[in-house]
């Protein structure tokens, strides 16, 4: 797997939207990138979308899927990582999104698999 260095813009606005769309539940996707860029969010189908969980059914996801993190929101006004979140994070690598309320472009944090906070840059 391709290390993660930046960010798309795109990206982060479309978890914010999926984040309002889902809201008050949690949202949760995979997330792929391409040339060291995060800029897809991977919908798995029969995620279970809930008021304080999300969860994959990863025996829909594709064959060979090469995927870089995951992504998930959080319904109230924290982009900091529960105990679940941090469990979640060490069993699949990569980098993690959390977008909380206002679910803006100032409403989210990325963190690694070990939950600590990540400084990526963002393109266009």
């Amino acid at each position: 797997m391709r290390k993660i260095h930046a960010l798309s813009w795109d990206l982060i606005d479309g978890v914010n939207e999926s984040a309002r769309s889902c809201y008050p539940q949690e949202f949760l996707c995979l997330l792929r990138q391409n040339d060291g860029v995060a800029d897809e969010m991977v919908l798995i189908p029969g995620t279970v979308y809930g008021d304080s969980h999300a969860f994959i059914n990863m025996w829909m996801s594709p064959v060979n899927l090469d995927i870089s993190g995951t992504v998930h929101s959080h319904p109230g006004y924290s982009n900091e990582p529960s105990d679940e979140d941090l469990i979640f994070f060490s069993s699949w690598g990569g980098v993690h999104i959390i977008t909380c309320q206002p679910y803006d472009r100032s409403s989210w944090k990325v963190y690694d698999s070990g939950g600590r906070e990540l400084e990526l840059e963002m393109v266009d």
